[in-house]
């Protein structure tokens, strides 16, 4: 857990969010483009640090409210086995029980908190209501992104949790290349692996059917 020790200053922290932030983004963009079956252990090694700092890092209420990150860090460590709590998302319903009005100018957190609510246990009643509130308000929203609203369209047919791996890849490939802060190796390798599966596919869809 990250403690509240004087010896770690605010710099401090604010340095480890944005390293674990940008560890999760990049963990994120590897398994959608299809490529995590190549880090497994890195990956793996990697969560388990995130896993061990807690969830003090990424609060969903406050003044540095950062329901992107906690929804992801919340999805990915679920997918990989980790034992997280949901509770901290009760606090993003008022005190009569309605989820902030805020919540809904806040795009990318409402479509983390949308992937995360579909890997809920049974009996999580704070993330049915999630993934309701998160559906409704991401249908009715008008969103001013094009490639963001690519994005929410076809996640809300397809969430990542229910989703064929292939056919996430080769839709997420389209969305990683128009976002700006992409990184160009990840994408070149993962168009590389696409490509290089696809005609082992191929070659062995032939085979069978000879």
């Amino acid at each position: 857990m990250v403690t509240t020790d004087e010896s770690i200053d605010d710099s401090s922290i604010n340095e480890l969010k944005s390293r674990t932030a940008e560890k999760l983004r990049l963990i994120d963009a590897i398994q959608q483009l299809g490529v995590g079956y190549h880090f497994e252990a890195e990956i793996e090694q990697a969560l388990e640090k995130v896993h061990a700092l807690g969830d003090k890092l990424f609060i969903v209420d406050g003044d540095n409210n950062d329901l992107y990150h906690a929804a992801l860090r919340f999805r990915l460590l679920r997918q990989q086995g980790f034992h997280v709590s949901s509770d901290g998302f009760k606090t993003l319903k008022d005190g009569e029980g309605r989820f902030k009005a805020s919540l809904e100018s806040d795009e990318q957190g409402l479509l983390s908190l949308y992937e995360a609510a579909h890997v809920a246990l049974n009996g999580e009643g704070i993330l049915d209501e999630a993934l309701a509130f998160a559906t409704k308000t991401l249908k009715s929203h008008k969103i001013c992104s094009p490639a963001f609203q690519k994005q929410v369209q076809f996640a809300l047919r397809l969430p990542i949790w229910k989703c064929v791996p292939r056919s996430l890849t080769r839709h997420y490939i389209d969305i990683y290349s128009e976002d700006a802060s992409h990184n160009q190796k990840l994408l070149v390798f993962a168009k590389l692996d696409f490509n290089m599966l696809q005609s082992d596919h191929r070659k062995e869809l032939n085979e069978v059917t000879r």
